[in-house]
């Protein structure tokens, strides 16, 4: 298993789609590392992920349960990704629990999606709740689901 003060991120074959996987000391942190995994689909290279993140976008998501939550953000990101031409790799903010429900409020941060610099890697439709969790286990968290490609 994980040892504690890791982070990363993993991407993982399911079936005709592809899961991913980010892992934290926090919850944020877990978020931001999945987005990382999320971009590495996206593109053949991965050297982008070694910038400093110059485009920014504000999110503010609500859910009742974190893989909820979770889903709703990667396929926000993705809006965004795709509508905004960037590749976003960063989640500053944070997660509340206040009375029953999960708030998400940050931004997304990556650069300009660059194809002739980066190459193309796969179409990711959108997340699903296919294997979708956010738990905490021992001293970090993990955050994944599966996407459609």
């Amino acid at each position: 298993m994980w040892e504690s003060s890791v982070k990363g991120y993993e991407t993982f074959e399911h079936g005709a789609d592809v899961g991913i996987r980010g892992i934290g000391d926090t919850l944020e942190e877990a978020l931001s590392e999945s987005l990382k995994a999320l971009a590495s689909l996206l593109v053949e290279d991965i050297s982008f992920l070694e910038e400093r993140p110059y485009l920014s976008y504000p999110l503010h998501l609500e859910a009742e349960f974190l893989d909820e939550l979770f889903v709703q953000f990667i396929n926000r990101v993705l809006s965004l990704s795709y509508s905004e031409n960037a590749l976003l790799y960063e989640f500053e903010g944070k997660i509340e629990n206040i009375e029953g429900s999960y708030y998400l409020k940050g931004v997304v941060k990556g650069v300009s999606f660059d194809f002739e610099r980066y190459g193309f890697g796969v179409e990711v439709k959108g997340a699903t709740f296919t294997m979708a969790k956010i738990e905490k286990s021992n001293s970090h968290y993990i955050a994944q689901c599966v996407v459609d490609v």
